[in-house]
């Protein structure tokens, strides 16, 4: 039964492996990667803006070193894979807009 476990795992990994690797996150290193998920994780819990001190706190991340942490957020700022949040004190991040849900466009009927 733990056997059927592991097989299931390994799967699930190799899935992750093979879509991390069409969205253009593969060549991210493993901290990268759970700093990302963590952004996108708190991102979507706080209504588009993930502060460094929710992500830091996050469960992916609370192993990572300070400094790994912060050298990890600036490449994903540097790599457009998150932004610095508008309007805001430093240390807020949200998606960056070419990744932003289009806002749908609606006729004006004053034309």
């Amino acid at each position: 039964m733990a056997s059927q476990r592991y097989l299931n795992v390994a799967q699930l990994r190799e899935l992750l492996l093979g879509m991390e690797r069409d969205l253009g996150l593969g060549n991210l290193t493993q901290n990268e990667k759970d700093v990302f998920y963590a952004v996108q994780l708190v991102i979507s819990a706080n209504s588009g803006i993930a502060r460094s001190e929710d992500i830091k706190r996050h469960y992916l991340t609370q192993g990572i070193t300070q400094p790994t942490f912060h050298r990890s957020l600036k490449r994903l700022v540097e790599k457009g894979l998150i932004a610095h949040a508008p309007n805001t004190k430093a240390g807020s991040y949200v998606e960056p807009a070419k990744f932003a849900k289009p806002v749908p466009f609606e006729f004006s009927s004053a034309v």
